[in-house]
């Protein structure tokens, strides 16, 4: 029996598709999971938006030690009021790289990372100055995991 053209097209596609499946196999790795070691290092972290519907925005510079301890310094501006900060906070992070912080200044956030631990997207979900719309992004300033003391 003399296999017809479009049985030869269907058999090269599956094997095709076959082969590519068992490469990509073969490359992927598990989900790594997320810990309190996750956010280890230095980060410059960003957060923008609205106070007492005021303008706020804060630039800060954070290490976290991998063990659920913040220490921060920054710069606030507060409808146009230049205020330097300074504070120390605690963090949980959850299995599924989502996670929760509380600072010395009361304030709270809700953080979801990067399951490498390179970056960090943040909510405020209560602030000490009044009701908030903040947002914010920190990054890593260095290799992971990498510490400065």
């Amino acid at each position: 029996m003399k296999p017809n053209m479009k049985t030869a097209i269907a058999t090269t596609i599956l094997a095709g598709a076959l082969i590519l499946n068992m490469v990509s196999n073969a490359n992927a790795q598990p989900p790594k999971s997320c810990s309190n070691a996750t956010l280890r290092g230095d980060y410059g972290a960003t957060l923008t938006g609205t106070v007492n519907n005021l303008p706020f925005a804060a630039l800060n510079l954070v290490n976290g030690d991998g063990n659920g301890n913040i220490t921060g310094e920054g710069t606030i501006v507060y409808n146009g009021t230049v205020i330097p900060s300074s504070f120390t906070a605690t963090y949980t992070v959850n299995p599924d790289c989502s996670g929760s912080f509380s600072s010395s200044s009361g304030t709270t956030e809700n953080i979801v990372i990067r399951r490498d631990g390179s970056e960090v997207q943040i909510i405020v979900t209560g602030l000490a100055l009044g009701p908030a719309t903040v947002t914010g992004l920190a990054k890593r300033l260095g290799p992971p995991n990498a510490v400065t003391q």
